[in-house]
């Protein structure tokens, strides 16, 4: 039996321990297991409130919004902005209006968003004055719903500013590269409008993909695969020092099998988009020592190559070969490698 599995049963017969003993599961990474931790303990205390709200905490945080919401009732008015999130995320806007709370950070556009897809304007006006007090005029999502409001009255030259100045803090939010490139046409700005809503369509799908890997990490954190998708996304997103964390996270959490693909993808961001073949070198000479697995051997021929060290590479496609003899791509480098130390071009067959 699992590990999990055995805490499972303990806790039956001692559901006072379940918070302590869900936390050490949470914080290991066993999401999963700590729910139903939690679960498991309330069946055998339902009244115990702390273990419901911390139920109802856990469930949120990996998006189980609906369970979250039954786990909910019962328990009095502090968890109202908690049931409001849920019932948003499940689309029951009308239930969900009297429950968002403007005042906290994490919600605050929530409730103008939720009001404007009820239509009722003149409310969202007034919840994206309160959001304004609660997150500052300069807050990205403040100004990216100030261009909307603009664009919707027709003022598409106060549209434009809100979104720019959006935009100059984070230059991924694709909503405002969308509502940027209608106002500019609107404006008469056609090229520049068209250029802006091509950024927005490249954008939707790497912004969804950011989106999922950061729901796959919410539901198995310590998972290494998890961080390094992360990575791969940031990268494509042009966010290479976010792209170099999640790599790194990864790594210090990747079992052997895992290791070669990482250091493989990190190492081609350091020689491709930072233009250091030093530093993605010796990230790959560490993988190997870590794990010698011939494809970091091989990939570091390329870089030695590209970097115009030839003779290095042949040493380095060398140990290749003996790793992995006959193997007839280690052999095309190897040889590609030896001509250009010898000083003909890379493609000469002589």
């Amino acid at each position: 039996m699992l590990p999990w599995l055995l805490l499972l049963a303990a806790l039956a017969a001692r559901p006072q321990s379940a918070l302590a003993d869900a936390d050490v599961l949470w914080a290991s990474g066993e999401r999963q297991a700590a729910i139903a931790a939690l679960a498991a303990a309330l069946e055998q205390a339902p009244h115990d409130a702390a273990l419901r709200t911390a139920l109802v905490r856990r469930e949120m945080a990996v998006h189980r919004y609906a369970a979250a919401l039954e786990h909910a009732q019962g328990l009095g008015p502090e968890l109202d902005p908690a049931r409001g999130y849920c019932l948003h995320r499940l689309a029951r806007y009308e239930e969900a209006v009297p429950l968002l709370d403007v005042r906290l950070p994490e919600q605050a556009l929530l409730v103008f968003d939720t009001l404007e897809l009820l239509g009722r304007a003149e409310e969202a006006r007034q919840a994206l004055d309160a959001a304004e007090r609660t997150l500052g005029a300069q807050d990205p999502g403040v100004l990216v719903r100030r261009g909307r409001t603009a664009s919707a009255e027709g003022r598409y030259e106060d549209a434009e500013g809100f979104y720019r100045r959006a935009l100059e803090q984070d230059a991924i939010l694709s909503e405002a590269w969308f509502g940027l490139g209608q106002a500019l046409i609107r404006r008469g700005a056609r090229e520049e409008g068209l250029a802006a809503l091509e950024r927005h369509r490249a954008l939707v799908p790497l912004i969804d993909a950011l989106d999922f890997a950061r729901q796959s990490l919410d539901l198995a954190p310590n998972h290494a695969p998890n961080h390094a998708q992360l990575g791969d996304v940031e990268r494509s997103l042009g966010r290479l020092d976010q792209a170099e964390s999640s790599y790194r996270r990864a790594l210090a959490l990747a079992a052997d099998d895992e290791v070669t693909p990482i250091v493989l993808r990190h190492a081609r961001l350091l020689e491709e988009d930072r233009k250091d073949p030093d530093g993605a070198l010796a990230l790959l000479r560490a993988g190997f020592l870590r794990v010698p697995d011939v494809r970091l051997l091989v990939r570091q021929g390329d870089v030695l190559l590209s970097a115009g060290r030839p003779a290095e590479a042949v040493a380095v496609l060398r140990k290749a070969d003996q790793h992995r003899p006959g193997d007839q791509e280690i052999a095309r480098r190897l040889a590609a490698a030896e001509r250009a130390a010898a000083g003909a071009p890379p493609g000469d067959g002589r």
